[in-house]
């Protein structure tokens, strides 16, 4: 076999399964995102300050993960590009 037909190949399947991981990863962390936004919403002593921090930090928890996720991606493609 030709290594330029197999290595993006590998790639490709690499990415597939970095991809499917990350929307599992996603998807729990969501779970667990609102289950903290209800916990702040029943929590009655909580004051008003504390959830906008929880607010925020889970925004900035959110902008995070989608720049490592693009970065990643962006690495992938060059490995990609390296190999055609």
């Amino acid at each position: 076999m030709d290594q330029k037909n197999v290595i993006p190949q590998m790639i490709k399947f690499n990415q597939t399964l970095f991809n499917t991981a990350f929307e599992a990863a996603v998807q729990f962390q969501d779970q667990v995102e609102k289950i903290g936004t209800t916990m702040m919403e029943k929590a009655d002593w909580m004051p008003g300050e504390s959830r906008k921090i929880y607010g925020s930090c889970v925004d900035a928890y959110k902008t995070s993960r989608n720049n490592f996720k693009s970065y990643v991606d962006e690495g992938f493609q060059q490995g990609v590009k390296l190999f055609k």
